[in-house]
């Protein structure tokens, strides 16, 4: 099992979610650590999670549900993060071959999870993962759960502008 998707959100809550997140933008984020190897072209933001935790308890509840049942990894879920990633992808914008992860001694992210808060039809900017011959829908409001250490990119945009949100979930340090 590579990935699961679930829809999630309307949208109108879409709609909404996005207003709250551009309200709470802590800064935008630095992509200059990103490895050569990888095109990483967009608008890239840090958000504030506390002001947007009520409005997304239902895509974060089914990552943890999803994780639970799938999955089985040992990861904090207890949604004290204080900030998640805001994607923005406009034409010609991607995101080359890459996987998640982050230098810590303790802990090592283990799912990253998407929420797709596009508000109108985008082309292009497909989600592919690794070997992956189906591609996972991503409409509107729709959730992606996937192992953080499968490489993945994102196609470049072709028409409109694709949003999404990212929350990674870690925890111990894998053995």
């Amino acid at each position: 099992m590579k990935s699961i998707a679930f829809d999630c959100f309307t949208n109108d809550q879409v709609k909404e979610i996005n207003k709250v997140i551009k309200k709470n933008i802590v800064r935008k984020e630095d992509v200059s650590n990103v490895s050569s190897d990888s095109a990483k072209i967009g608008n890239f933001s840090i958000v504030n999670c506390a002001p947007l935790m009520g409005l997304l308890h239902p895509w974060l509840n089914t990552c943890k549900q999803i994780n639970t049942e799938y999955f089985g990894y040992d990861v904090d879920c207890d949604f004290q993060m204080d900030t998640m990633n805001y994607n923005v992808y406009g034409i010609n914008d991607e995101y080359g071959w890459h996987i998640d992860s982050e230098n810590k001694f303790k802990y090592d992210m283990k799912l990253t999870c998407l929420l797709n808060l596009s508000e109108e039809p985008y082309e292009g900017g497909i989600f592919c993962l690794i070997n992956g011959k189906e591609q996972p829908p991503l409409n509107s409001g729709t959730g992606l759960v996937f192992n953080s250490l499968i490489a993945h990119k994102v196609t470049p945009i072709t028409k409109g502008e694709r949003i999404t949100l990212t929350y990674w979930a870690s925890g111990s340090a894998w053995r």
